[in-house]
Formats: C-alpha cells, sequence, structure tokens
C-alpha cells in the first residue's frame, strides 16, 4: 500500500468518524445526558427525601424513556447499517479521484513542497557523470604533471648540487 492510499484511507476514516459523531449529536444521542442527570437526580432524592412510592413512580417515567431511546438506538444502527451496506467494499473510485486531483494539481505540490522529479534527478545524475568524468581526467593529468614536475625537480637538484659542491 502506497502511502497516497493510506492517507486516503485516513482520511475517508477520519470523514465517516465525523459524520457520526454529528449524526448522533442531531439525532437525540444528546438526549441521554440529560436522562443520566434525570436518574442521578432521582437517585438522590430517594436516598432519604421522598417514599419509595414517589421515587418508583417517577422511576417508572425514566423507564418509559430509556425504552423510547432503546427503539431510537436501535433504529439509528438499522440506519447505520443501510449505509454502510450502500457504501462500495472497493477504494478504487476514491483512488481515481485523488489521482486525479493530484495530477491536476502536481505541479503545485513540487513547487510548494520542494519535491525533485524524476527529470530533476536525471538530470542530476547526469551532471555527476560528467563531474566524475572530470575528476579522473584531472587526476590522471594531475599524475602526469606530477611525474613530469618531479624529474624536473631531480634535474634541478643534481645541477645545485653539481654547482654547489667545489670541483676536485
Amino acid at each position: 500500500m502506497t502511502p497516497i492510499e493510506l492517507l486516503a484511507i485516513l482520511i475517508l476514516a477520519g470523514a465517516i468518524v465525523v459524520l457520526l459523531y454529528y449524526y448522533l449529536q442531531n439525532n437525540g444521542y444528546a438526549g441521554m445526558g440529560k436522562m443520566k442527570s434525570q436518574v442521578y437526580e432521582l437517585g438522590d432524592k430517594v436516598s432519604g427525601q421522598e417514599t419509595v412510592s414517589e421515587a418508583s413512580e417517577k422511576f417508572s417515567g425514566v423507564g418509559e424513556k430509556m425504552s423510547g431511546v432503546g427503539e431510537k438506538v436501535s433504529g439509528v444502527s438499522d440506519k447505520i447499517m443501510g449505509k454502510v451496506k450502500d457504501v462500495p467494499i472497493s477504494t478504487d473510485i476514491l483512488s481515481n479521484k485523488i489521482d486525479a486531483f493530484l495530477d491536476e494539481k502536481s505541479d503545485e505540490l513540487i513547487e510548494d513542497w520542494s519535491l525533485a522529479t524524476k527529470t530533476d534527478i536525471e538530470g542530476l545524475e547526469k551532471r555527476m557523470n560528467v563531474v566524475t568524468r572530470d575528476i579522473d581526467s584531472l587526476e590522471k593529468r594531475f599524475n602526469e604533471y606530477r611525474g613530469f614536475t618531479n624529474k624536473k625537480l631531480d634535474s634541478i637538484d643534481e645541477r645545485l648540487k653539481a654547482l654547489e659542491e667545489p670541483e676536485e
């Protein structure tokens, strides 16, 4: 799996999570918090301030609300399952859209992110080959020059020794 495909899958998963969050928030899941607070308030009242019959009356109302919530939750799960069944298993469509987007925006992405293209790399490789050949030829010429220079220095040394030594 290429990094682009992995990125596409992560973006898709994130979008699904966000959509589920907003769906549950707008369709009554937020009501669960209200119901929990009512149950906690009922527990505080039962702990000694009300009679058992009063608490059971209030609790029966909460139970009716809870059964309604269960039906809503099962309805939501049915809706989600129906939508999940409609989602294609293959990611070819998404991959094709991402590829089309990248093809359109590739020049901008290369420029913005300072990316190197194959042609850039090939050009650099050619330049490196030329420089390597030039270095080899320069090294060869330097060795020839060093040999020539060493011979000249040796002959100059011999001539200097001959001049410095008194004649016998």
